[in-house]
C-alpha cells in the first residue's frame, strides 16, 4: 500500500479529522470566492493613467472617465472669459498621473452664467489707473481708441457696447468683457516702443500692451482645442520688440502651454541678444 493510500484510508477511519478537512476545504473555498468577487467587482490592483480633462464639457468628461473606470467630481466654478461655458478648467491629480480604478478626480469648472459687475468710472484718470480699476473690477480693455489731446493717455471718454458710460449711473457688465476707452494723444510726443512680450503668461502680455499704449489683436493657442487656457504663455508677438510704433497699433500673439517649447524660445532670444551685444563692443 503506497503512502497515498494509507493517507485515504486514515481520514476515512477516523471521523472527526473527515470532519476537520471538509471544513478547511470548505473555507478555503469561500476564501477564493470571495477574493475573485472582489478582483472581478472593484477590479483589484488596476491602475489608469489619469486622462487630460481639460477643455472637455461635463459631458466628454463623464464618458472619459467611465472608460477609465474614474469618478468625477465637480468641487468648483469659476468664469473664465472666452472659454466654453461648463468646460472643466483644473483637474486633481493631474493629467497622465497613474490612479487605481475607481479615484476620484476633483474639478473646477467655467460657470455657465457669469457674474455681473458694475463698471468702473474711469474718464480722467491715466490710462494705467484706469486700466488697473477696470482688471481690480473683473473687466478688460475692448479696444484704445487715441485722439488728439494735450495729455498723452489720459481717457477722455468710455463706452460698453456702444452706450456711453456716464458719472453717477451704474452700468452692469459680465465679468471678463471689456470696455472701449478713448484716450489723449499729444501729436509733439514720440510714439511708443513695443514691449517684450515673449515668455510672458497670457494675461501679462495683454497688460504690457495696455499700458504701453497698443491695443491686443488676436491671440492664437497651440493647445485648448479653441479655448483659452489660462496657463498658457506668448511664444510670439506680431510687432518685434523694441521697435516704435504708432499709439493704438494692434499687436496679435501666439501663446502655448507647452512650456518646453516657450522656454526654448526665451532662451534663444537671450542668446541672440547676448551675440549682439558682443558684435557691438568688437
Amino acid at each position: 500500500m503506497n503512502f497515498f493510500q494509507k493517507i485515504i484510508n486514515t481520514i476515512k477511519e477516523h471521523f472527526l479529522l473527515r470532519q476537520i478537512i471538509l471544513a478547511v476545504s470548505l473555507l478555503v473555498i469561500i476564501l477564493v470566492l470571495v477574493q475573485v468577487s472582489l478582483t472581478v467587482a472593484t477590479r483589484h490592483g488596476q491602475r489608469y493613467k489619469v486622462p487630460d480633462f481639460k477643455s472637455m464639457t461635463m459631458a466628454e468628461a463623464k464618458r472619459t472617465a467611465a472608460r477609465n473606470d474614474l469618478r468625477l467630481e465637480v468641487i468648483d466654478s469659476i468664469y473664465v472669459s472666452g472659454m466654453t461655458r461648463g468646460a472643466i478648467i483644473e483637474q486633481y491629480p493631474k493629467a497622465g498621473n497613474v490612479v487605481k480604478s475607481g479615484r476620484r478626480i476633483f474639478l473646477t469648472t467655467n460657470t455657465h452664467k457669469p457674474k455681473m459687475v458694475p463698471i468702473p468710472y474711469v474718464t480722467g484718470f491715466s490710462l494705467r489707473q484706469a486700466k488697473n480699476k477696470l482688471i481690480g473690477a473683473g473687466l478688460i480693455i475692448d479696444r484704445l481708441n487715441y485722439k488728439n489731446d494735450l495729455a498723452t493717455n489720459n481717457v477722455l471718454d468710455q463706452t460698453y457696447r456702444g452706450n456711453k458710460i456716464v458719472p453717477g449711473k451704474s452700468t452692469m457688465a459680465e465679468v471678463g468683457t471689456g470696455v472701449t476707452l478713448t484716450v489723449g494723444r499729444n501729436p509733439v510726443d514720440p510714439d511708443p516702443y513695443v514691449p517684450d512680450l515673449i515668455g510672458l503668461t497670457v494675461d501679462a502680455a495683454r497688460n504690457k500692451i495696455w499700458e504701453s499704449g497698443f491695443n491686443v489683436g488676436e491671440i492664437t493657442y497651440d493647445q485648448g482645442r479653441g479655448t483659452k487656457p489660462t496657463a498658457a504663455r506668448v511664444y510670439s508677438q506680431s510687432v518685434p520688440h523694441n521697435s516704435p510704433a504708432m499709439y493704438g497699433r494692434t499687436i496679435s500673439l501666439k501663446a502655448s502651454t507647452d512650456n518646453a517649447k516657450v522656454d526654448k524660445i526665451v532662451e534663444q532670444k537671450k542668446a541672440e541678444a547676448q551675440n549682439k551685444n558682443a558684435d557691438k563692443k568688437q
